[in-house]
């Protein structure tokens, strides 16, 4: 039994794997139980069916942790949106301020995802001692808790990009801090992950052995999650650009030119007891960015791209700090509207993505087009464009997948078009990655590369 003792401050095995352990765990130097987490204590002292069964649910919840988090710092990161409390508490260090290793969000961003992937570690390790779990349904349940961690990995590293994460969540606390991985291993460590997952949940019968959300209406059994781990796969090739990859993935994920561009597997919300509700539905705090109603393209009869018209709405103006807005998003327009963590709309703009890194111009506007023309309602491209199709792929990227995860801000920055982001006298500030947080910073000796202030880049102001 890991002790309080064994609790110090400032690394991922410390600090905040001792707060996933004291969360997950729930003892210390006294063996006492943990009411606020009872399943993980059973699990540990000894695994059965009901404990496994509540954690793997449970990674689910841990997911969503921060998806509101990011979706309004990333979103003002790409200058998709602004969270604009009345004090402005909220606007100076998402676009104006350096960012600090003691900032807020940062550090929540970076907590919430290890503290899943430690839960997640917990239950693959327990996994062999439910006895009541058939061989199948074990196997089910490490491709659900790895497509689980991959994700979560994937959540960290798009957030500190360049300056890398630490992937070993699992160590003694005593022990040395993890070493920070660079990016490129971070995302070595997501495939594998998710590619491991594959075999799994392949092997992985007819049904899990405990429930998942209605967020996974019709990805609920092992081989309908494995082409959800199959479109995170997609994801994450493409962001690393392997596109023969990511076209591969692909294939055997939920893409299709016929379904809903809606299909897919979403965070849920409610407003039932122990639960919470949508973070994001906020119009007092939450204002879209001007420009992606200035900047839609139009449609045939002179209106807005669909995307503009459904997804925001005009609210009188409001300003803080000299930022303003007059609009507000619809998309989370109730306390318990789903948020996606992926879907086909997003499949379609990946494959054509791929496609066009790999020369595959035509089969990528097939892609394109039907997107902008079904989402957007926009005139198809014509099968000789000979424009610069990647910007015009990154602006129906920009409005199909507006404030659902950063999008813009990944995407501007993949492409090196960081500086390209509009910004205002009120607004300078453009950050390539958030810092590493100084806990995990101070036992280090040198201190790692994104320890300290980002400063960011702040191109020339437009009107």
């Amino acid at each position: 039994m890991i002790t309080l003792r064994h609790f110090r401050r400032g690394r991922l095995s410390t600090a905040f794997a001792a707060s996933l352990v004291l969360a997950a765990v729930g003892c210390g130097e006294i063996d006492v139980a943990n009411p606020n987490n009872p399943s993980v204590d059973g699990l540990v002292q000894s695994p059965n069916a009901t404990s496994a069964s509540a954690l793997a649910t449970g990674l689910l919840r841990g997911t969503r942790a921060n998806v509101a988090e990011g979706i309004r710092w990333l979103g003002a990161f790409g200058r998709e949106g602004y969270p604009m409390s009345v004090t402005g508490a909220s606007l100076p260090g998402s676009v104006r301020d350096p960012l600090n290793g003691n900032g807020f969000p940062g550090n929540v961003l970076y907590a919430d995802p290890y503290r899943n992937i430690r839960s997640a570690n917990l239950l693959l390790a327990a996994i062999s001692d439910v006895g009541a779990w058939s061989d199948a349904q074990k196997e089910a349940a490490r491709g659900f808790a790895k497509t689980i961690q991959a994700y979560d990995f994937l959540q960290v590293i798009v957030t500190r990009d360049v300056f890398g994460a630490p992937l070993d969540v699992g160590i003694d606390p005593t022990a040395p801090p993890a070493p920070i991985a660079t990016k490129a291993q971070v995302y070595e460590r997501i495939a594998t992950l998710l590619d491991e997952a594959r075999g799994h949940l392949q092997a992985g019968g007819t049904a899990f052995p405990f429930p998942l959300t209605s967020g996974f209406s019709g990805f609920n059994t092992p081989a309908t999650f494995l082409r959800v781990n199959r479109a995170l796969r997609a994801r994450a090739a493409v962001y690393t650009d392997n596109w023969q990859v990511a076209l591969t993935a692909l294939s055997e994920s939920f893409i299709s030119t016929t379904a809903p561009l809606t299909l897919g597997a979403y965070h849920v919300f409610s407003t039932n007891s122990g639960d919470i509700t949508n973070p994001n539905f906020r119009p007092d705090l939450l204002f879209a960015h001007p420009r992606l109603r200035t900047e839609a393209k139009l449609r045939a009869d002179g209106s807005l791209d669909l995307r503009a018209q459904t997804k925001l709405v005009t609210v009188p103006t409001f300003t803080v700090q000299g930022i303003s807005s007059n609009v507000q998003f619809t998309m989370y327009n109730s306390a318990t509207a789903s948020i996606p963590l992926i879907r086909n709309e997003e499949l379609l703009l990946l494959r054509a993505e791929a496609n066009l890194g790999l020369g595959n111009t035509a089969l990528a506007i097939q892609d394109i087009n039907l997107v902008r023309t079904t989402a957007g309602g926009l005139p198809p491209l014509p099968s000789n464009f000979s424009g610069d199709l990647l910007t015009e792929l990154l602006y129906d990227k920009r409005y199909s997948l507006v404030w659902e995860g950063g999008h813009t801000w990944i995407d501007m920055r993949h492409y090196g078009r960081l500086a390209q982001i509009p910004v205002r006298a009120a607004d300078p500030r453009l950050f390539p990655a958030m810092p590493i947080p100084v806990a995990e910073c101070q036992p280090r000796t040198p201190q790692p590369t994104g320890c300290g202030i980002v400063d960011g880049i702040t191109p020339p102001p437009q009107p």
